[in-house]
């Protein structure tokens, strides 16, 4: 089996430095090492000379040692590199050849030794926790700085600058210092996340980590049940007897699978988090087991090439896939340029007959996905929803045979939908392989097949229609049964409606009608012995992101204390913006924005009143452990030690996270990651809470969960802002709705007022969600399971 990395074989180590050049991991980490290594040495390169010209003080000099003892020969470039680039700034010169090549050694040996000292070594990972692991790390210090200071100090002397007797003890014992007193802090904290994160070299390279086995002069063997078989005709997609399990778990994320995908089908995953939905399709491209490292058995086929047996960049043109965490796939600095980079590992714009050709094609691309006329604008500059449409266009401008998409409907509005299904049509249409990975069906409804995953396996297939109308099923396995099928439960009547079509049918079969009771807003079950105070206030506010463009335009709008909102609107309306604007993260172009009545209060009185959660919670997790994020906020507001416990506790109570204070946030589920943002907003005890999407790639069960964390905070008083797509979130919890079109405010009033007029909603690109839309036909504006229930009667 041919592999992203050659066995680690010391006898090979010319292949693992030439090989570091064709691996796009290892060629960024080394640009990481040299642009870090670079960064901390050019202060010194000019500042505390102690040979000037030649030696500096270097607390840098750990970082080759450190690096090369994580990342291997990627150390030895970017340590030879960066010693290059510092030496740009102040002593660039013929010495600096022997500069690159002593750095470059310095980098290397330490990877090369440890581990291969013989009854020295402590056998034992790179980290200074025992005597053993201290003898062997000051062993490989000495001799890694030893090599450094011969290479460079002969170097010098064979130029006729320096002797070499004066050179090479100052370089030595700089870089023995150095490196013997900052690197063991500095491993211990790095070394468990470069683990963990996939990135330790010797786990890359470790032939069981890639399911390899090394015959006794090193040679790599493919893994049993890897050989090629030869195309098998119809089908696009064959996986048997799959499992993996990756590093540093002790269960398979995938157990036996096994799944054949015939050319043009549309199959859908779905399942709970966790389920292993993330990882087959990691699966179906190579990622897993090439970048995503572990254990693994079994066989994938696509169009009949195993993906195993080819690097997975030359698999780009089979497999395009579009990730959950769409925005690490953007890159580029305007439309145009991403959808042309897309392209460059197929050669570039060469199979277009002129400039022209390709732009035209860009344009209709652009057309199909819904972003005409956005060529020159930044990625970064379009909303959520406009971001994840431009990944699914860079996939399709390659025009692969299959393609998978993990989670590409969570942060797109009912139009964005709509025209993603009428896309997905056509690709089938011309014979196009899909694969979806999602958390609900209801949009879904001519796919061939849906596939459940329960704990890495497949628990159940069948249709789509037969999954609607089970919900008892769908609650089994953490997917969103569909409300009409709930409603008619318990009615001794098979099969249970999949469409509003089939539920009024069915209704009139029954003799069921709705009789519309007498109905109020969700009661916010906060107690006012006065009206409610003004929080946050807007007079006439617009806001600009480039010149002549609003995201807003002359805005004007209010919210009160204990209110539960929604701000709704189609991608690019402006909802971010203005939630940017109650917490001062944008200011204002034009207008005014008041906080408890004043226009700019101060930062941190600021963020005591209004907080704000981001759409993606990986914009702003940043600390080591749950509770060092959960108590920043608190730290920042003034807090004493005490109160910070005491706020962090009651903040991880709140979101159901109690337990979880020592864990690395970025090691949890993106549900558990979401509860964290809110609980570090919580913290700081604001008066509002912003939630951009708070449900975007939750199962059924996190988003239950994560809802009834915010309405048990408007309960306790708090004002809850909740930017959405999700009209059944809106329906079930929201008592108010602002309505969003082009940066303006379309409409504004009570959820149910709001819901009673389908055409308002059509105008800004949104639709009723099911149940509403079925108790319209009998005059009713019906908001939730159980009003449907209660006003069901029998002619």
């Amino acid at each position: 089996m041919h592999n992203s990395l050659p066995c680690w074989n010391p006898r090979r180590w010319y292949a693992e430095l030439r090989h570091v050049w064709q691996d796009t991991r290892l060629l960024v980490l080394s640009a990481q090492i040299a642009a870090i290594y670079a960064a901390v040495l050019i202060p010194f390169k000019v500042g505390i000379p102690i040979i000037p010209g030649f030696v500096e003080l270097r607390p840098a000099n750990v970082i080759p040692i450190v690096s090369s003892l994580l990342f291997g020969p990627a150390a030895a470039w970017g340590a030879g590199i960066g010693n290059v680039i510092g030496d740009c700034f102040g002593t660039l010169g013929p010495a600096s050849l022997f500069g690159f090549l002593g750095n470059f050694l310095y980098g290397y040996v330490p990877y090369l030794l440890w581990g291969n000292l013989g009854w020295l070594s402590s056998g034992r990972e790179p980290m200074v926790r025992s005597w053993r692991q201290g003898v062997e790390y000051v062993i490989v210090c000495a001799s890694a700085s030893m090599v450094c200071a011969a290479m460079i100090g002969w170097g010098v002397e064979l130029l006729g600058l320096l002797p070499f007797w004066l050179l090479f003890p100052a370089i030595f014992l700089n870089n023995l210092v150095m490196a013997t007193l900052l690197g063991p802090p500095l491993l211990l904290f790095l070394f468990p996340r470069v683990r963990r994160w996939n990135l330790y070299y010797r786990d890359l390279a470790s032939p069981a980590a890639a399911g390899e086995r090394q015959t006794p002069s090193g040679e790599c063997l493919p893994s049993p049940g890897s050989a090629q078989p030869a195309k098998t005709g119809s089908v696009a997609v064959s996986i048997q007897d799959f499992t993996f399990c990756p590093m540093e778990r002790e269960r398979p994320v995938l157990k036996h699978v096994s799944l054949d995908v015939q050319r043009g089908e549309l199959v859908v995953l779905m399942g709970r988090s966790g389920s292993g939905k993330s990882s087959l399709c990691y699966a179906l491209n190579g990622l897993v087991p090439q970048f995503i490292r572990g254990e693994w058995t079994g066989t994938v086929m696509v169009d009949g090439h195993s993906t195993t047996q080819s690097p997975v960049w030359q698999q780009a043109n089979r497999v395009g896939m579009v990730f959950q965490d769409f925005e690490t796939q953007l890159i580029s600095t305007n439309v145009e340029a991403e959808l042309r980079c897309a392209l460059e590992a197929q050669g570039g714009t060469r199979g277009f007959a002129d400039e022209e050709s390709f732009r035209e094609h860009v344009r209709r691309l652009l057309d199909l996905v819904g972003l005409p006329g956005l060529e020159r604008r930044d990625p970064f500059s379009l909303s959520g929803g406009q971001r994840q449409r431009l990944v699914v266009a860079s996939v399709l401008v390659r025009e692969p045979q299959v393609i998978v998409m993990d989670q590409p409907l969570t942060d797109l509005d009912p139009a964005g939908r709509r025209r993603f299904l009428r896309l997905l049509a056509e690709l089938k249409a011309k014979g196009t392989t899909i694969i979806v990975a999602g958390h609900g069906v209801e949009d879904l409804m001519e796919a061939d097949k849906v596939c459940v995953l329960d704990e890495g396996e497949i628990a159940w297939q069948g249709t789509p229609r037969e999954l609607l109308g089970r919900p008892d099923l769908a609650e089994r396995y953490g997917v969103s049964p569909y409300p009409l099928a709930v409603c008619f439960q318990g009615r001794g009547t098979q099969p249970l409606p999949a469409t509003v079509e089939e539920a009024w049918q069915l209704a009139d079969t029954l003799g069921l009608s709705i009789v519309a009771p007498q109905l109020h807003e969700q009661d916010s079950d906060v107690v006012r012995s006065e009206p409610p105070a003004t929080l946050l206030e807007f007079s006439n506010v617009s806001a600009y992101y480039q010149s002549g463009v609003p995201a807003l335009s002359r805005v004007s709008v209010s919210f009160q204390a204990g209110e539960f909102v929604a701000i709704l609107g189609q991608n690019g309306s402006g909802k971010s913006t203005l939630a940017k604007l109650c917490n001062g993260l944008l200011l204002p172009s034009e207008g005014r924005v008041a906080v408890l009545g004043k226009e700019r209060p101060q930062t941190g009185s600021l963020a005591s009143i209004v907080g704000y959660v981001f759409q993606n919670p990986d914009h702003q997790i940043f600390a080591e452990t749950v509770r060092k994020e959960v108590a920043f906020g608190a730290e920042n507001a003034g807090c004493s030690p005490g109160e910070c416990d005491a706020r962090v506790t009651e903040a991880l109570q709140a979101v159901g996270l109690t337990g979880a204070e020592e864990r690395d946030p970025f090691s949890l589920t993106k549900g558990e990651r979401q509860r964290v943002a809110v609980a570090s907003i919580l913290a700081a005890k604001p008066r509002i809470l912003i939630v951009d999407e708070p449900t975007t790639g939750l199962d059924a069960e996190e988003s239950a969960r994560m809802m009834t964390v915010m309405r048990a905070l408007h309960r306790q008083g708090h004002t809850i802002i909740v930017i959405t797509h999700d009209m059944g979130i809106v329906a079930n919890y929201a008592t108010r709705c602002v309505l969003m079109r082009d940066g303006t405010i379309l409409a504004d009033g009570p959820t149910r007022e709001m819901f009673s007029d389908p055409e308002l909603l059509r105008s800004a690109a949104l639709a009723l969600p099911p149940l509403t839309r079925f108790a319209r036909r009998w005059g009713a504006t019906l908001l939730t399971v159980e009003e449907v229930r209660k006003a069901w009667s029998a002619s």
